[in-house]
């Protein structure tokens, strides 16, 4: 088969409006992050029908679609072990599309079961420093293996061992 020089800059050009448009759609999305204090408590919506997780979480939101609904979502509901709960304004409104927001829900003074809350934050406070720790051991391996440099040149060059 013969591609002529023609055919060839087609191609090309198509190829790098596909990527472009790719490169473009990448960047539409909004990150809300929702945090606690302490931290531990289940977040969802205000009625408590979506779980986004236990925080600290980051909700996805499509950009042009919160344009639409001028930064508008519902709110957020924080909800700890022992029961005690705190919930933003809703709807709760972003006013910053392009970097987000981070919200922070804090237990109220006042709700009885501090203890167990203090407890299970503890206790993930610890599960994140033992899964950070064992993400940076596996990167310091990844990053001390001689293959991921490359073969150095010198004396034994291609079996990752040299100067």
């Amino acid at each position: 088969m013969k591609l002529s020089v023609q055919s060839f800059h087609s191609t090309f050009s198509r190829t790098a409006l596909l990527f472009g448009a790719a490169l473009l759609l990448s960047g539409c999305s909004t990150y809300i992050t929702v945090t606690s204090e302490p931290e531990g408590a289940r977040i969802t919506d205000p009625s408590g029908t979506v779980n986004y997780g236990i925080a600290p979480v980051s909700v996805e939101y499509d950009t042009s679609e919160l344009e639409g609904q001028q930064g508008m979502v519902p709110g957020f509901k924080a909800t700890w072990v022992s029961g005690a709960t705190a919930e933003t304004e809703n709807p709760f409104i972003i006013t910053d599309l392009k970097y987000g927001a981070n919200v922070l829900l804090k237990r109220p003074a006042n709700a009885p079961g501090l203890e167990k809350d203090l407890e299970f934050a503890l206790k993930r406070a610890q599960q994140r420093a033992k899964q950070a720790a064992a993400e940076r051991d596996q990167m310091q391996l990844y990053l001390n293996d001689s293959w991921f440099w490359g073969p150095r040149w010198g004396w034994g060059w291609g079996m990752g061992v040299g100067f």
